[in-house]
């Protein structure tokens, strides 16, 4: 079964809500913020070294803003085409706003960010922010650039891997609870619980005891062991 492609809520942004409770078979209103983000987390750590799309940190001073948008610093304006920063969080390190931290939801052009909720406060000249790509994902393979129309955009994906391991390991968390995510993996020893199980040989030291054994399958393609970049 494939996911139906529905708008991700999650803090990384690889799955929803309602596609997490659509593969699982549950009600969305079950499905929680908390396991979801540590799903992906536990995902990202797995996954070893990638070349995401947006490696850098793009800093500076809002030259305005609005309820659910900032205009970046005007040097950094008609730089980077539509929704090159879309799916990347934002964060103000300072000034109006300060502390807050949203999800990019698009990005124009000209320069204006639009982000997936409201500010404490407006935006201003103030305002210092910082745009990064919080997760490992979209790779720099997983986004097209298209040209041949105007505007210049960015179309991004998250493979179909990446959002069935993270609705996997959610199920996951969710089964084996909190205290075995909480506690010590080396002091456990080997266990079954329902259709899950885990043992503590040495591949089950770190994060490696922690992913779901289907996980590991699904992501067997795509896990770096050696650190080195794969594109």
């Amino acid at each position: 079964m494939s996911i139906t492609s529905k708008v991700a809520t999650s803090r990384r942004g690889y799955v929803s809500k309602a596609e997490t409770a659509e593969l699982l078979g549950v009600a969305e209103n079950t499905i929680t913020d908390e396991k979801l983000g540590r799903a992906e987390e536990l995902i990202d750590a797995y996954v070893g070294h990638q070349l995401k799309f947006f490696q850098s940190n793009l800093t500076g001073r809002a030259s305005a803003g609005g309820a659910v948008t900032l205009d970046l610093q005007t040097d950094q304006q008609n730089l980077f085409d539509v929704d090159y920063f879309k799916g990347c969080e934002i964060e103000i390190l300072g000034g109006t706003s300060a502390g807050d931290r949203k999800k990019i939801t698009g990005s124009t052009k000209e320069g204006r960010i639009t982000v997936d909720s409201s500010w404490t406060a407006t935006p201003d000249t103030t305002t210092f922010y910082s745009i990064y790509q919080l997760g490992k994902f979209p790779r720099q393979q997983d986004v097209v650039f298209y040209s041949q129309n105007t505007p210049y955009t960015y179309y991004k994906r998250i493979i179909e891997p990446i959002k069935r391991a993270t609705v996997m390991q959610y199920e996951y968390i969710d089964k084996m609870g909190d205290d075995f995510f909480a506690g010590d993996q080396l002091g456990k020893r080997s266990e079954s619980i329902g259709d899950y199980s885990y043992t503590n040989a040495d591949e089950s030291t770190g994060v490696q005891g922690l992913i779901a054994p289907k996980v590991k399958t699904i992501l067997r393609g795509i896990r770096n062991r050696t650190g080195r970049l794969i594109v």
